[in-house]
């Protein structure tokens, strides 16, 4: 199931949203870094080697593909 960020505009009764991106989780993300075999948290290459649950998203989050997967 995707899941999207949302931006709200507006006032009660007249809100409107917008999608921004497709929110990708670190399990999901291109740029996870994974040591071993046992892996309980991610190392991303992108957010200077900052390690995150599989959980946690970042706005430069990219859905890795086939060929990419950790």
């Amino acid at each position: 199931m995707a899941e999207y960020i949302v931006r709200e505009t507006g006032y009660p009764g007249t809100i409107t949203q917008e999608v921004v991106q497709e929110l990708v989780r670190c399990k999901d993300c291109r740029y996870r870094y994974v040591d071993g075999e046992n892996v309980r948290y991610n190392v991303c290459e992108l957010n200077h080697n900052k390690v995150q649950s599989d959980d946690w998203f970042c706005a430069d989050g990219e859905r890795r593909n086939d060929e990419t997967k950790n």
